[in-house]
């Protein structure tokens, strides 16, 4: 089966929804090369990956994934990007779950370290001094205590460990980048997703249509960021009751000054963290405190909290300029602290 799957990418064709679960699900259990592996991985990419091949590894993985009972805190919400835009921007979706958890928003952020950025999830969470729950008894009680849990991928997903070395060895983006949004263990009812292009946009929104979530924003700016972009047009695909409806967004529609990408890039996890504590004090650069209040007002949108991004500008805004989101984070970080000291 796996040669035929293998001769089939070879010759450009596309894998069903059921080859395609049937190789992620080998893949992860050792039964595929790395060299297999790598070849699949790399045709699929530079193709294109198709729905069904997207659907496919997405359920292969859920089923090899360790289950979180999330039921006890209601419908949650998840902020997270596809990566794999090449910007080097700092983590503008790990700010932006802070802020909502901070208006007392529950927000289970899946993440991951970077792969193909210079700062993941969960290397930035690092650089802030926040541990990331490794099972679901830390993550319930980080939800119950902050309302937020900070979920690193590797811990809740064994089966992509199999695949870790290889996607560190191909240096573009993957089918992994595309599915990572839509593994989150806990099972949002809502979420922000950010896509590298609007391609994968497109897809992700109709992959979402199959896998059935409550409502999701996918987004993705036309300079290439995978985020509601704050220096131009951003082309979003709204998916709710198995509809898509897509339209474009500025951030003048926002009642935001358009900003420049430069101020947005960051060097290491360090230089993001630090962008972030600043931010959430209200202060920072023009270009990244917008951005951060951009994404934030369009996942109080995707959560059904206001019924316009306009709206939800005003909320963000006085968030900062109230800090209360910084003293969130200040809270989480000490509790971090002591655990470490007792």
């Amino acid at each position: 089966m796996i040669s035929n799957i293998i001769q089939k990418i070879m010759k450009h064709e596309t894998l069903t929804e059921g080859e395609a679960f049937y190789f992620m699900e080998k893949l992860a259990n050792g039964d595929v090369t790395d060299a297999q592996g790598s070849s699949v991985l790399t045709i699929m990419s530079f193709r294109g990956e198709t729905i069904d091949e997207i659907v496919g590894f997405v359920k292969a993985i859920r089923k090899l994934s360790r289950a979180t009972d999330s039921t006890q805190h209601g419908e949650l919400m998840d902020t997270c990007g596809t990566g794999g835009d090449g910007a080097s921007t700092f983590n503008i979706s790990t700010a932006v779950s802070i802020i909502l958890a901070s208006l007392g928003i529950k927000v289970a952020k899946h993440g991951n370290k970077a792969v193909t950025s210079k700062s993941g999830s969960s290397d930035v969470l690092e650089a802030l001094g926040i541990q990331a729950a490794s099972n679901h008894f830390e993550a319930n009680y980080q939800l119950n205590k902050h309302d937020i849990a900070f979920l690193h991928a590797p811990y809740f997903h064994p089966a992509l460990k199999k695949v870790a070395s290889l996607r560190g060895e191909l240096p573009f983006r993957t089918i992994f980048n595309s599915i990572g949004p839509l593994l989150n263990p806990m099972a949002p009812a809502y979420q922000l997703i950010g896509a590298s292009n609007e391609e994968v946009a497109h897809k992700l929104a109709k992959v979402i249509q199959k896998l059935g979530i409550n409502r999701a924003l996918i987004v993705t700016g036309k300079d290439g960021l995978d985020e509601c972009s704050i220096t131009g047009e951003t082309r979003m695909f709204l998916v709710e009751n198995n509809t898509i409806k897509s339209f474009n967004f500025t951030p003048e529609e926002a009642g935001l000054n358009r900003g420049d990408l430069q101020d947005l890039t960051v060097s290491n996890k360090q230089e993001s963290a630090e962008l972030i504590r600043s931010i959430l004090q209200g202060k920072g650069n023009e270009s990244a405190r917008n951005i951060v209040i951009l994404n934030a007002a369009a996942a109080l949108f995707a959560s059904k909290r206001v019924s316009s991004i306009r709206d939800g500008v005003e909320i963000i805004k006085q968030c900062l300029q109230s800090k209360s989101a910084y003293y969130h984070l200040e809270e989480m970080t000490k509790e971090e602290a002591n655990a470490h000291v007792n």
